[in-house]
């Protein structure tokens, strides 16, 4: 949706985040709530909705609801989901020199890497095949850790990247495992869908991409799914950017 540019999106705290999943999977609804309401549906409180209605460059909460009906009135709305912001966020990627830099940084550690690890949410597993699709193609050893539970950094000399795909990262076995790694003296390389989380704040490079849940969405703020654009997207990058380095 146009609501929201990705620079609005990326200086959203976690609970600003909130209301705009919310805000976004309910645009129908939004507009004839109460400040009180949606900050109950969305978990928060109602500083937290003004402070949000703040960052998408409105006066107030009344302006704000007005911007949705606006934005209602052009759209003809068939589903939920909106192939938008994967697109912002990788027409601004393209010219984000913050972007650029990390990288160029994690193509290098990974180009001097022995061994280059997928891993991170179950629920990622095709998504961590593809990438060690992609980095063995551009001549790379790549391999999956399995489920995201194994110790696969051996010690010594070998030195490994490892890529952790994980959308919200705050879950205790993605903070477990993620120790693992850091101890057996591996390179953190995460892609999550907000530089918040606790994965995004261990690895030594973080990639966020700030998508809306596009379904699943629950009044108690239960992760729901996102779109996997961006992950792909920086995937192929990456690889296109290793390959630069090995040649």
């Amino acid at each position: 949706m146009a609501l929201f540019s990705y620079e609005q999106i990326r200086e959203m705290n976690p609970g600003e985040f909130r209301v705009y999943n919310y805000v976004v999977s309910h645009l129908d609804d939004a507009p004839k709530m109460k400040i009180r309401q949606l900050a109950e549906e969305a978990g928060v409180s109602t500083t937290t909705v003004l402070r949000f209605c703040e960052k998408a460059g409105c006066g107030g909460y009344t302006e704000f609801k007005y911007r949705i009906r606006q934005e209602l009135g052009r759209q003809n709305r068939t589903g939920r989901y909106d192939v938008i912001p994967a697109v912002q966020y990788i027409e601004n990627s393209v010219k984000d020199q913050i972007f650029a830099g990390k990288l160029e940084q994690a193509a290098k550690i990974c180009a001097d890497a022995d061994q280059i690890v997928l891993s991170g949410d179950r629920e990622k597993g095709t998504l961590n095949r593809y990438g060690a699709y992609l980095f063995d193609s551009v001549g790379k050893a790549a391999f999956v850790a399995e489920n995201g539970y194994g110790r696969v950094c051996p010690g010594g000399q070998m030195k490994s990247a490892v890529l952790i795909l994980s959308t919200w990262g705050n879950s205790e076995s993605m903070v477990s495992m993620l120790n693992g790694y850091k101890q057996a003296g591996a390179t953190l390389i995460s892609l999550t869908n907000m530089e918040q989380c606790p994965a995004a704040r261990m690895s030594d490079i973080n990639f966020s991409c700030y998508m809306p849940e596009i379904w699943g969405i629950s009044k108690a703020g239960s992760p729901g799914i996102v779109s996997q654009i961006p992950t792909v997207y920086l995937l192929e990058t990456l690889a296109a950017e290793i390959q630069k380095y090995l040649k």
